[in-house]
């Protein structure tokens, strides 16, 4: 399957993407405007904080995160990626799977003890 770009007119392109340039927007292909858009990091970011995580051997301690960019070159920096969550980036603690989880625990050591 391949479209036709409106800028550059590429009947062979594998990619269009929309854009907006000078306030409108133009669908853009693979060979003449995917390279060069915005880019985007893939991690959760509401607010400057300060993460006690991000720190290094070579870098220690808490680091103050000031932006979606920086917080993405932290975790490049460390070899982490964020695990996507549902919501808002938070861990992928889920209370009721976790309740459920202990409930079970304690069955099978009650049931272990009764033997």
């Amino acid at each position: 399957m391949s479209f036709t770009c409106n800028r550059c007119h590429n009947e062979k392109a594998y990619h269009v993407k929309s854009v907006y340039e000078n306030g409108i927007v133009v669908d853009v292909c693979d060979r003449c405007g995917i390279s060069g858009t915005f880019y985007q990091p893939d991690v959760y970011f509401k607010e400057p904080y300060w993460d006690p995580h991000l720190g290094s051997e070579r870098d220690p301690g808490p680091k103050y995160v000031t932006s979606r960019a920086h917080k993405a070159e932290l975790l490049k920096r460390n070899n982490l990626r964020e695990a996507g969550d549902r919501v808002h980036g938070a861990s992928s603690f889920d209370p009721s799977y976790s309740r459920t989880a202990h409930e079970n625990f304690r069955k099978q050591q009650e049931a272990r003890h009764a033997r």
